[in-house]
């Protein structure tokens, strides 16, 4: 038997294997309406079918980017934690600017 048969044997074997894993692979149970929307408020969507937070990729600076990373390992965050707390205080200091510019939305 010659080094390539043994390659594409080796093959068939692995895809088999993946094939049974496959169907062998138990599905999460559903969540409900009401769960789904807790857990993107919470953050807690990672690997549960039907929950799936809103995403934007962003783009720092190297001074910005270093800082986030160093202050949450300081604070024991992950990131998008720290990102998430500086835009609710943003958004909680601007409240009476952000409520504005809604009525002035809405009457155009």
């Amino acid at each position: 038997m010659s080094k390539g048969q043994q390659t594409i044997k080796g093959a068939e074997k692995t895809s088999t294997l993946y094939q049974a894993a496959a169907k062998q692979k138990k599905t999460q149970p559903t969540t409900s309406e009401a769960e789904r929307i807790q857990r993107k408020a919470d953050g807690k969507t990672q690997g549960r079918t039907g929950c799936k937070a809103d995403r934007i990729n962003l783009a720092f600076t190297v001074e910005n980017y270093e800082f986030v990373k160093r202050f949450c390992k300081l604070r024991g965050l992950n990131m998008t934690e720290f990102v998430n707390h500086i835009i609710d205080d943003y958004r909680n200091q601007h409240i009476k600017e952000f409520e504005e510019f809604e009525k002035f939305l809405q009457k155009t």
